[in-house]
């Protein structure tokens, strides 16, 4: 396994990104705080006036995980070895995830191997918790709006949807 770090992309708030996940069986979306310049000290996050998000949408996921370790844990996750750190962003290579999901695709009676080659591990680490997703790709955008508006758009898009 590769840990691949991509960078440039955002810039993490490190107190209290509040990720925030909304799904469905077609859609991902982690929402999360970037770090603002003028915000030198840590505070608890307000949802409703806070602004400055970071937007991801996963493509075509088949799999998330979220939750722990956070910083304070992170150096006991099997993936320490290969340099995994907080508040960073990764595609992990070779990825032994795939590889446990593609075992159980094969009793699928249409499975087909090519498929899995347009699968890819991403991770996101945070301060409390850790994000990995198993996605053919993703798109992010920077808002300067709240942590709530993003996600009640992306639910009433998905709601909307389904009626």
């Amino acid at each position: 396994m590769e840990l691949i770090e991509i960078k440039g992309l955002f810039c993490m708030d490190k107190g209290a990104p509040s990720p925030t996940i909304i799904s469905n069986d077609t859609e991902l979306f982690i929402v999360f705080y970037m770090d603002i310049d003028d915000m030198l000290a840590l505070h608890q996050r307000n949802i409703i006036y806070d602004s400055g998000v970071v937007v991801f949408k996963f493509d075509k996921y088949i799999k998330y995980t979220f939750g722990m370790p956070g910083n304070e844990t992170i150096q006991g996750h099997p993936y320490s070895k290969l340099g995994i750190k907080s508040y960073s962003f990764y595609e992990l290579k070779n990825s032994d995830f795939i590889k446990e999901l593609q075992n159980i695709d094969k009793i699928h009676p249409y499975y087909n191997q090519e498929k899995w080659y347009k699968y890819k591990h991403y991770i996101l680490t945070f301060h409390d918790n850790m994000f990995e997703c198993i996605a053919q790709g993703f798109t992010i955008n920077e808002e300067n709006i709240t942590l709530y508006n993003p996600a009640s758009l992306i639910l009433n898009k998905m709601l909307a949807k389904d009626i």
